[in-house]
């Protein structure tokens, strides 16, 4: 089984140690760069990916791993630097979407 952890910060240097392959990539990474990313992803069976990361480039990639027979096991993982996260906001509109009506959402800061 190919695990690869992709991601900007040190947060994912540990996963080193239990086997994965560890891609470090730039924090707005290039065209290219992101091709490369959804590439590795895409070759693997378990993708680890900071949510910065995975922010960039998850319309591309919902795109693809659409249409994808056995599409691999995608994991977002927080980076240390950031407190707050987009997958929070994301999470919040799927399940307002889900139940009809926009969700009260009190941010406490």
């Amino acid at each position: 089984m190919s695990v690869v952890a992709i991601g900007a910060t040190e947060t994912i240097d540990p996963l080193r140690l239990l086997g994965f392959e560890v891609i470090k990539v730039s924090e707005k990474p290039s065209q290219e760069e992101e091709e490369a990313i959804i590439s590795k992803i895409l070759e693997s069976k378990v993708a680890m990916i900071e949510g910065e990361i995975y922010a960039l480039i998850s319309n591309r990639l919902s795109e693809v791993m659409a249409v994808m027979k056995e599409p691999p096991l995608l994991v977002v993982v927080p980076s240390s630097s950031k407190a707050s996260t987009h997958r929070l906001e994301e999470l919040y509109n799927k399940l307002s979407l889900a139940v009809g009506v926009r969700l009260k959402w009190v941010k406490r800061e």
